[in-house]
C-alpha cells in the first residue's frame, strides 16, 4: 500500500461506484493502471470486494445505534451495520419494524452484552418503497457496483429512469455502496464521531467523511484519514465545536443487507 493506493481506497469509500475510469482521471492515471493496483491490493485481502449499505428506513424499517463493551459479540440479521473500535467497544446498527422492536432487541442485546455504553436514536420517519426502486436496489445487492446499463436490462427498466433513480436514492441516504476493506492491512485510520451537532461537524469533516447517518440534527459521521495525527486534529477541531462528541476509532466493520421482497417491500 502506498499513497496512490491509499487515494483509491478513499475514493471508492466516498463512491463505490466510482468507475476505474473516474479513479483513474482524479489520479492522474491510465485506466490499464488503476485496475491493475485495484488487483494487486485485492490479492493482499487489503480491498475484500463490496457490500451495500441500505438505510433502514428505505424499507420501511426504524434504527437505532447502540455501543457495548466488546468483551462479548453478537451477529443477528436485524445487525445491519457493526463497528469493531480499539475503544473497547462495538457499535451496533440494529432495525425493527417498530420503535418497540428496537428497545426488545436493545432489551435482549444487554443480556448477553452487559449495559450499553450508548444509545443513539435518531428521529426518523420510514417510508414504503416502490416496486421500481425495489427491483433496482435488488440488483445493487446482488452486485454492488453493477452499472445501470446492466440494472436496465436485467429488471426491463429504462436506463435513464435507472440512472435518475439510483441518482435519487443516494441523495436521501437511503444506500451506498461500500468497499469492504481489511483496515490494519490498509494503513489507513477510520473514525466515527457521534455528535448532537452532526450538520456542523460534518462541515469540518467535509475532506475526510465518507458516510453520515443523521436527523439532521443528531448523528453519526465516518471518516478515513492517513495518519492517527491527522485523526487527532479533526477530532479537536470537531470538539470545538462539540465538546461532548464521542470519537471511536475503528479497526473492522461488518455491514448486513437484507433482500427485499418485491411483492411485500420488506425482507
Amino acid at each position: 500500500m502506498d499513497e496512490v493506493d491509499r487515494k483509491m481506497l478513499f475514493y471508492l469509500f466516498r463512491d463505490g461506484r466510482m468507475s476505474q475510469r473516474r479513479i483513474a482521471s482524479l489520479l492522474g492515471l491510465t485506466p490499464p493502471t488503476v485496475l491493475y493496483r485495484l488487483k494487486k491490493i485485492m490479492d493482499e485481502d487489503i480491498l475484500q470486494g463490496f457490500a451495500l449499505f441500505i438505510n433502514p428506513n428505505f424499507y420501511n424499517n426504524y434504527f437505532s445505534f447502540v455501543a457495548f463493551k466488546n468483551y462479548y459479540d453478537m451477529s443477528k440479521d436485524w445487525i445491519f451495520l457493526k463497528f469493531k473500535c480499539i475503544e473497547w467497544l462495538n457499535v451496533y446498527g440494529i432495525r425493527g419494524r417498530t420503535v418497540n422492536e428496537i428497545e426488545d432487541r436493545i432489551s435482549l442485546m444487554t443480556k448477553t452484552l452487559g449495559e450499553p455504553a450508548m444509545v443513539y436514536k435518531p428521529n426518523q420517519q420510514p417510508i414504503a418503497p416502490k416496486l421500481i426502486d425495489i427491483k433496482i436496489i435488488n440488483q445493487l445487492i446482488k452486485d454492488p457496483r453493477k452499472n445501470s446499463g446492466d440494472v436496465a436490462r436485467d429488471t426491463g427498466i429504462n436506463s435513464k429512469v435507472v440512472i435518475k433513480r439510483l441518482r435519487l436514492l443516494k441523495k436521501r441516504g437511503y444506500f451506498v455502496t461500500f468497499p469492504r476493506v481489511n483496515i490494519p492491512k490498509s494503513g489507513i485510520v477510520m473514525f466515527s464521531i457521534f455528535s448532537k451537532k452532526v450538520k456542523e461537524v460534518g462541515k469540518i469533516l467535509e475532506n475526510c467523511k465518507v458516510i453520515e447517518i443523521s436527523d439532521n440534527e443528531a448523528g453519526i459521521n465516518i471518516c478515513l484519514v492517513g495518519s492517527m495525527d491527522e485523526a487527532k486534529d479533526y477530532v479537536k477541531i470537531s470538539r470545538n465545536i462539540d465538546k461532548d462528541a464521542d470519537v471511536m476509532i475503528i479497526y473492522d466493520y461488518e455491514i448486513n443487507t437484507p433482500y427485499i421482497d418485491l411483492e411485500e417491500g420488506s425482507f
